[in-house]
């Protein structure tokens, strides 16, 4: 492999044993009297580490221009962010009502909203104000919606959608995020919805109406910064 007509540098990678974080350095290749050794290593940025990524996985696109799409916010190699603006939508929600199970659709105006589509996972979170893109330090609260298995993992259940990082993917993470039907109840969605006939109670408050209770959101306690990086540590 070493030859006259080769350039070699060797890449390593370092794995913090707690918060699994990863980093990437390369060597030159020098040979010695005795064989070969590492030089000094230069540490990988973002860029670096996705361009290597996609060698590694043989999905290196073409290197042409292509227009960013404006919902996205972030993106790297094994996660893509985009924003959802505050608007009307219709929600589907199971529920029980005079010993009847079913399913009713309610028309609420949903706050401002981020999606993450991060190794194969979807995740929702909210945040105030008018329909605009949020900051890197804007705080973020669970999402109305009671089909989470966590404060902010939708339960995708049986529903079966692509998750290769592409933002020609964002409308159907985007429809699969408000249209599937809400089955069950997580983590409470709201304050005061402890009970699914209690998240019922809420959205018949607001049905067909152009007001969103904001005082009702439940804090995350983290930033949009703060969310990401949790999701980054978890490899």
């Amino acid at each position: 492999m070493f030859t006259n007509s080769i350039d070699s540098r060797a890449i390593l990678l370092h794995r913090e044993r707690t918060t699994n974080a990863i980093e990437v350095t390369s060597h030159d290749v020098i040979e010695t009297e005795t064989g070969y050794t590492l030089g000094a290593g230069q540490l990988f940025g973002p860029e670096q580490k996705a361009e290597l990524s996609g060698i590694l996985s043989n999905e290196r696109k073409s290197e042409s221009l292509t227009l960013i799409d404006p919902r996205v916010i972030a993106q790297t190699s094994f996660a893509i962010v985009w924003w959802m603006p505050a608007t009307k939508r219709t929600i589907k929600q199971n529920h029980s009502e005079g010993g009847d199970h079913k399913t009713q659709q309610f028309t609420i105006k949903t706050p401002n909203t981020i999606g993450v589509m991060c190794r194969g996972r979807l995740y929702v979170a909210s945040y105030k104000g008018a329909a605009h893109p949020p900051e890197s330090d804007t705080a973020l609260y669970r999402p109305p919606l009671s089909n989470l298995t966590s404060a902010t993992t939708f339960c995708m259940g049986n529903i079966r959608i692509p998750s290769e990082i592409d933002a020609a993917h964002i409308d159907t993470w985007t429809d699969a995020i408000w249209h599937s039907t809400n089955t069950h109840l997580g983590k409470p969605p709201l304050k005061g919805a402890n009970s699914v006939s209690a998240f019922v109670e809420i959205l018949k408050s607001i049905d067909n109406t152009n007001r969103f209770p904001s005082n009702k959101l439940i804090p995350l306690d983290a930033t949009l910064s703060e969310f990401l990086r949790t999701l980054e540590m978890k490899g």
